[in-house]
């Protein structure tokens, strides 16, 4: 009797220590390590920006755009300062745009041999350089090298009465986009010449022909023109009056 119970003990032992292993398993698939539950959720989360950290960046991202573009684009004030750089650049130094194949077409004094037709060259290169007209030199009355107006009734012919009256005048008529064709002396006498530019006129009441870009009718070149000529001393001009 007594070994029958104890192997009957035996057996209810072996049975209860399996039992405890199989729900110690159970427990330890089903409940996760200590060590994962405890890993905060976003170490557990793959390797990239959060939702709040995009929209930062994004917001960043857009800023720096809108900063660039914000100091790239041109602004009214700085618009308007840039004109007033260029007015007071043109009030010194300026000289009319012309097209020069139009000063070639109508030719010069020594490529004709029309030595004594300086005023009518004058005329032709002013009236070039005003709106692009090209008229042969015969135009202004070249045969007698006397001319009543400049390009048929077109021209105030005057003597303002001195020097500084003349270069003044004439600087305000270059700013206003108009040649002048002003009397001077040179080497060989009196001539003509057609004023088309100023340089370094800080000063437009103390003028000289230093400050002054002209067309010599002689060769048809552009020069300052002191470098050839002086005032004749007698004030006289032509203006075209379009």
């Amino acid at each position: 009797m007594y070994v029958k119970v104890a192997k009957k003990n035996e057996t209810t032992t072996k049975g209860a220590t399996l039992a405890t292993l199989v729900l110690g398993l159970a427990l330890a698939i089903s409940v996760p390590p200590a060590t994962a539950m405890a890993q905060p959720l976003s170490d557990r989360l793959p390797a990239t920006q959060s939702v709040a950290q995009m929209a930062t960046s994004s917001t960043a991202t857009a800023q720096a755009e809108d900063a660039s573009a914000a100091s790239t684009r041109p602004t009214a004030a700085s618009a308007a300062g840039n004109a007033a750089v260029q007015a007071k650049d043109d009030a010194v130094d300026y000289v009319i745009p012309y097209d020069r194949a139009a000063i070639d077409a109508i030719g010069s004094q020594e490529q004709t041999g029309h030595s004594i037709c300086c005023p009518s060259f004058s005329c032709a290169y002013a009236d070039a350089v005003l709106d692009g007209t090209v008229h042969d030199h015969s135009y202004y009355n070249c045969s007698c090298c006397m001319w009543p107006d400049w390009g048929g009734g077109e021209s105030a012919f005057r003597c303002v009465g001195s020097d500084e009256q003349l270069l003044r005048e004439a600087y305000d008529q270059i700013a206003a986009g108009r040649p002048t064709v002003i009397h001077v002396a040179g080497v060989s006498g009196e001539h003509w010449i057609a004023l088309i530019g100023y340089c370094n006129a800080a000063d437009p009441d103390h003028l000289s022909l230093d400050n002054f870009i002209a067309l010599d009718p002689w060769d048809a070149a552009q020069i300052v023109a002191s470098e050839r000529y002086s005032l004749y001393g007698d004030g006289c001009e032509h203006i075209s009056t379009r």
